[in-house]
This record gives structure tokens, C-alpha cells and sequence, in this order.
């Protein structure tokens, strides 16, 4: 999926900060393929729900 983020640099900030919350929260480091993932939101490359999708996809097909 090729898409420039529209999302500012102060924004990508805030998302990888919530995302350093949870993960120390839960105790926990993502390997590197999940942090890949998490980067399409992080960086604007997919919208939430987009997001959630391709995870679901993902995930669901791997079974």
C-alpha cells in the first residue's frame, strides 16, 4: 500500500509515545514484524480501522 502520511510529525510523536506506554504497561517489546505493523498506523500509512482490518486479515488467514 503506497500513501504518503498526511499526519505531522508532532502526531507520529504522540502515537509511538502511546505506543511506549502500552507496551511497558503490558511488560512487553513486539518482535520486529509486529513493530512493522504497528508503524502503519504510527506513520499515517493506514487509518485506524484500515488498521484494525489488515490485522484482523492477517491474523485470521494464518490459521
Amino acid at each position: 500500500m503506497l500513501r504518503e502520511s498526511e499526519i505531522s510529525e508532532a502526531e507520529i510523536t504522540q502515537r509511538r509515545a502511546l505506543a511506549a506506554k502500552h507496551y511497558a504497561a503490558e511488560n512487553m517489546m513486539p518482535d520486529v514484524e509486529a513493530l512493522a505493523d504497528h508503524d502503519l498506523y504510527i506513520l499515517g500509512k493506514m487509518e485506524l480501522v484500515e488498521y484494525e482490518q489488515y490485522l484482523l486479515f492477517k491474523h485470521s488467514s494464518n490459521t
